[in-house]
């Protein structure tokens, strides 16, 4: 899987982007950012369909289908996802603790990092459990060895999260004058995030499709 060429597609096809995003429904409740459920879930079925889109030989019957049903497959996932944050928020906790010193609602702005973190990794987990089912006993563990790949690059995704930042702040600024408003900024922040990941996400996917992510037990 050439990586390259399934981000190149996502950068041609915009519109399709759009159509996901309004396709996730009305969103609930504080659901409508751009970092909620609803557009975390559009950015990953928006890869599921560049990755069938660019497939080499050797994976395009494989994936085919996979984006038709990922919407269900999502739906039929809620309890996965709930159970996901249940373990996640307190190990999370538990780690800010020890790096930062904190303690959940003692620095708001570090827990919602820290709650947007946990449901990006949530439903690209779900989206790779996904994949692993749609491809059959041969793929299994690929949702394990992509998560794997991610874990062993968040220094990776953190600068690719600080480029993107800058180079939307900038656009935002030499459209609308500088003095962005703090909402601005704060949508602009949320936006990068959830492309980034997503990317991210894009990486290992393929790194694990073509056997370049650490297999499970692997050390």
């Amino acid at each position: 899987m050439d990586v390259a060429h399934t981000l190149a597609w996502m950068r041609r096809n915009g519109d399709a982007l759009r159509q996901l995003l309004a396709a996730e429904g009305e969103p609930g409740p504080g659901d409508d950012a751009p970092a909620g459920d609803p557009a975390i879930r559009a950015h990953l079925r928006f890869l599921a369909h560049a990755l069938e889109a660019t497939a080499d030989p050797g994976h395009r019957e494989p994936l085919a289908g996979f984006a038709d049903a990922l919407p269900r497959w999502f739906a039929d996932s809620e309890d996965l996802f709930d159970e996901h944050l249940r373990v996640a928020e307190g190990a999370m906790a538990l780690e800010a603790h020890l790096q930062w010193g904190t303690r959940p609602g003692a620095d708001p702005s570090l827990d919602v990092a820290q709650e947007r973190r946990i449901r990006l990794l949530g439903w690209a987990r779900i989206f790779l459990l996904g994949l692993e089912r749609h491809l059959g006993p041969a793929a299994d563990g690929l949702a394990q060895a992509a998560v794997a790949w991610m874990d062993g690059r968040q220094r990776d995704l953190g600068r690719m999260v600080a480029t993107l930042d800058a180079q939307a702040k900038a656009s935002a600024a030499r459209t609308a004058g500088p003095g962005l408003g703090a909402e601005t900024i704060d949508r602009i922040g949320q936006a990068v995030v959830v492309q980034a990941y997503t990317r991210h996400v894009a990486e290992a996917t393929c790194a694990a499709l073509d056997g370049e992510a650490p297999a499970p037990g692997a050390t």
